[in-house]
């Protein structure tokens, strides 16, 4: 079912940075969310949309959404941002800002053999790099459906960014804590949050699996602050589109961007590429990692409300990461997307929507 997630107000999506009123006075927050916060709500929300908390308790929902010690079956894909005719994503970051005349246009970095001259730890035997001699930033924003699919297909005529302002905005809010018994403000716990508000026409899509007899309609309580969103069904093919793309990867090579962050067991490197010689396989495909671009890691935690105590605390590859790959053992490209694309491949939680890729295609 894919769902339309609606958010009725601002919505705040705390970081893993620590935060304790009376120590700090600015909690980070952290935009798009990361999966785990819309995995934690749907999860709640189909509780309490059957008989509750206490059966979900004894167990009698422990083939699709489990139980407080284990998962079930429930897996989603996302969230990605929506408006109602498209869908956006974060800019992949082998795509760079030309500074001039147009600069919402996005030119992709070349991909070259690492020079024999370059000496350092750098581990690959390609190199992303800008040829030209104007000025480039790093991109912000997001980019659109067709040009996701331009750049998956390997062409990049038509490379745009829409920015931030297009999408959200903003909002700081000051609080306090009270004391309990008198209700009057407790000294030094002034507080500064920064609050999130999407624009009229936009949402997030979100894609759940295998869950039995799920509500088409409803309220549901996302990030926190205790403010709900209108999830809804919808009927929109935008997703199974960009599932069905057609990939050309006869040249045996291939790129994963990560439309959402992901955990990995060694840092960057997912847990089936060695170190040292950086070839793997994965369900029966070989294959060496050649380069990649990849965004500062973050820190992904959160609470477990069934336990009472924080969730452990990982380092995260960024959404908007690429990988370029070599296929080592001539598998076709219908194997290779089979296997990774619009998949979720994090090692750690990927039924929570870490780890989202999607193949493309790289000229070499």
């Amino acid at each position: 079912m894919i769902c339309k997630v609606s958010p009725r107000d601002t919505v705040f999506f705390r970081t893993g940075r620590p935060f304790s009123m009376g120590d700090e006075t600015w909690s980070d927050s952290t935009f798009p969310p990361y999966p785990s916060n819309f995995y934690g709500a749907l999860r709640t929300f189909i509780i309490f949309s059957r008989e509750g908390l206490q059966a979900f308790k004894e167990g009698k929902y422990i083939n699709d959404i489990g139980s407080p010690e284990s998962k079930g079956n429930m897996i989603i894909y996302g969230p990605l941002l929506y408006n109602d005719i498209d869908l956006f994503f974060p800019i992949p970051l082998d795509l760079i800002e030309v500074k001039g005349d147009n600069e919402k246009e996005l030119t992709p970095l070349d991909n070259i053999s690492t020079p024999k001259i370059f000496t350092s730890n750098y581990p690959f035997e390609n190199i992303l790099v800008y040829k030209g001699e104007s000025d480039i930033d790093t991109p912000k924003g997001f980019i659109d459906k067709p040009s996701l699919k331009d750049y998956l297909s390997g062409e990049f005529k038509n490379l745009f960014k829409r920015e931030v302002s297009e999408f959200y905005k903003t909002e700081l809010k000051i609080g306090i804590a009270r004391e309990k018994n008198t209700l009057t403000s407790k000294e030094g716990y002034l507080y500064l949050i920064p609050l999130t508000r999407l624009k009229e026409d936009i949402s997030f899509v979100v894609e759940v699996q295998n869950v039995e007899d799920m509500p088409k309609r409803g309220l549901l309580q996302l990030g926190g602050e205790g403010k709900t969103a209108l999830l809804e069904e919808v009927n929109d093919d935008s997703l199974n589109d960009l599932k069905n793309l057609h990939i050309n990867l006869d040249n045996g090579y291939f790129k994963l961007y990560l439309a959402t962050p992901s955990i990995f067991n060694n840092g960057f490197l997912p847990s089936w590429i060695d170190k040292e010689s950086l070839e793997g396989e994965k369900d029966g495909v070989r294959i060496k990692l050649v380069t990649a671009a990849i965004g500062k890691l973050i820190k992904i935690g959160g609470w477990d409300l069934a336990n009472k105590r924080p969730k452990p605390m990982y380092n995260a590859v960024p959404a908007g990461s690429v990988y370029y790959f070599r296929i080592l053992n001539n598998c076709p490209s219908e194997k290779v997307k089979e296997i990774f694309h619009f998949k979720n491949i994090s090692d750690v939680n990927p039924e929570e929507g870490f780890g989202l890729s999607l193949v493309g295609r790289f000229k070499i």
